[in-house]
């Protein structure tokens, strides 16, 4: 199945890219800040727009790193009882969570467009390239994870299916090349 093999590489890129960004994210938020405080310290005025795209930033940063966590396998496991099974159960254990996991993604999928769609109107004080910044960019990060994550889980489940590991998994490693 070389289709599952690509998507599981295709995965590993949007992994690394979603990281990426939120990394920047995180670089241009901290940035901001900083010069926020020291706008304060000098000129004893703040920066007004900081905070509202502080908010926009963190948001976007939290819901990006939403499907790298899932991807990198740091989302929350309960090792101790996975680890006493027999193989067996296991796989069981293995499908069961990729099962759970694929329907919670298909629900906020589903829901998304109504989600967004409710999200109307602009963040006030947030401007791009002189545009107002809508309200629905806010979750369109945490949509399009939760497709990623969907996705993820569904070839692992393939994987599962084998009795194989996703090539890409590695419980030890960091996206970090």
């Amino acid at each position: 199945m070389v289709i599952v093999e690509r998507v599981d590489r295709l995965l590993e890129y949007c992994g690394r890219l979603f990281l990426a960004l939120a990394n920047s994210c995180l670089a241009v938020l901290l940035i901001i800040n900083v010069l926020n405080i020291t706008s304060r310290a000098i000129w004893d005025r703040g920066l007004q727009w900081v905070f509202p795209w502080s908010t926009v930033l963190f948001v976007w940063m939290s819901f990006l790193g939403f499907f790298v966590l899932y991807r990198m396998r740091r989302d929350i496991t309960v090792d101790f009882f996975h680890d006493r099974m027999s193989k067996t159960g296991r796989m069981f254990i293995r499908q069961f969570v990729n099962l759970l996991i694929i329907i919670l993604m298909a629900v906020m999928i589903w829901h998304g467009p109504e989600v967004i769609e409710r999200q109307a109107g602009i963040i006030e004080q947030v401007f791009f390239m002189g545009h107002e910044v809508k309200r629905f960019t806010l979750g369109v990060p945490l949509f399009i994870s939760c497709g990623l994550i969907f996705i993820n889980y569904l070839i692992d489940l393939v994987y599962a299916l084998r009795g194989e590991d996703m090539p890409s998994f590695n419980p030890s490693r960091k996206m970090d090349h």
